[in-house]
């Protein structure tokens, strides 16, 4: 009997071993009530305020299915006096220099955790082994989405990060 469940828990490690990454985001996709009807800018909106809270480079393949992935975590502050709250919007995320093929950001405007007038988005991408990765250099446009899928102006982000970093 002992002998069984020795070998279940081998086979167990096994597998996990071999499967993918499974590290969640918490980000989802925006979905606009209204998908095209409004589409264009929404004058009322102010851009909102961008910090990055941190940049992970991928370490390697060695030693857990996740350690190639590389992580970004952008803080976004919306200011007060405008029309919508946090939580009513979505945020675009669009690399406007740099290298545009690394895949970090989604294509179409996501919602983040919302805490008070301050939302956290986390990124994740395969960045490879530092063996394997370039220099991170983004300029990334960021806009707010509105409901009836109507952009705010855009607040520019600046994303750097060494290999290995």
């Amino acid at each position: 009997m002992q002998m069984k469940f020795a070998w279940a828990l081998c086979a167990l490690m096994c597998v996990a071993d071999a499967s993918a990454c499974s590290l969640s985001s918490g980000i989802t996709p925006f979905k606009p009530v209204v998908p095209t009807a409004q589409d264009g800018v929404a004058g009322d909106l102010q851009p909102p305020e961008l910090e990055v809270a941190s940049v992970t480079r991928g370490v390697g393949t060695r030693h857990a299915s996740c350690d190639d992935t590389g992580l970004l975590t952008v803080s976004v502050e919306w200011p007060r006096g405008t029309d919508y709250k946090l939580r009513e919007l979505g945020f675009e995320f669009r690399v406007v220099a740099g290298d545009a093929g690394l895949a970090i950001f989604p294509k179409g405007p996501v919602a983040g955790r919302v805490d008070g007038r301050r939302s956290e988005f986390l990124f994740m991408w395969r960045d490879g082994p530092p063996s394997e990765q370039k220099p991170l250099d983004l300029q990334v446009e960021v806009r707010a989405v509105t409901p009836d899928n109507r952009r705010g102006p855009p607040a520019l982000l600046r994303v750097t990060a060494p290999p290995g970093a």
